[in-house]
């Protein structure tokens, strides 16, 4: 029996099943991460939004990710949205949606065990985490416009 391929695009192909699964195989298709062909992965899908003024911009990455590559992808989309999500009159309801639903997606892979080379296809290093959420010089910035945002109309009701 032969080895299997690897894809030919830069990213492990996900949705390819190592070892191959079938009769006379008896096991379970591993998962690899999109990001980086690591395993162990799971399938979920992280968003962002950017509001401006009267339009919006959904953004989504989706994929099996491995604890590194997921949490990675999940701090850099949540503290992207916190900075451009609030300038727009659905923002203001649609941003905060959006980093909770990240919020409870974060779980499916921050819980997984560290990454580990694929055995049965390419995988290179996983990408790196970085600072926690809180820890992110652009969280905060995201996190004092809508203070400022809150404060601003606090004011102008209390004013009127």
């Amino acid at each position: 029996m032969s080895q299997p391929q690897p894809p030919a695009h830069p990213y492990p192909d996900p949705v390819q099943s190592y070892p191959p699964a079938g009769p006379g195989f008896g096991q379970q298709p591993v998962v690899a991460c999109r990001m980086c062909g690591s395993v162990p992965a799971k399938k979920t899908t992280f968003r962002g939004h950017q509001g401006m003024i009267i339009v919006m911009r959904f953004l989504s990455v989706e994929g099996p990710f491995c604890r590194d590559c997921g949490l990675a992808t999940y701090r850099q989309m949540t503290s992207k949205t916190l900075v451009q999500g609030w300038y727009g009159y659905g923002s203001l309801v649609i941003t905060p949606i959006t980093v909770l639903i990240n919020l409870i997606r974060r779980r499916h892979v921050a819980g997984l065990d560290a990454p580990q080379p694929n055995p049965y296809g390419p995988s290179r290093e996983p990408m790196d985490p970085g600072p926690r959420l809180l820890e992110r010089p652009m969280t905060w910035f995201g996190l004092t416009i809508v203070a400022a945002l809150i404060g601003f109309v606090v004011y102008a009701l209390s004013q009127g």
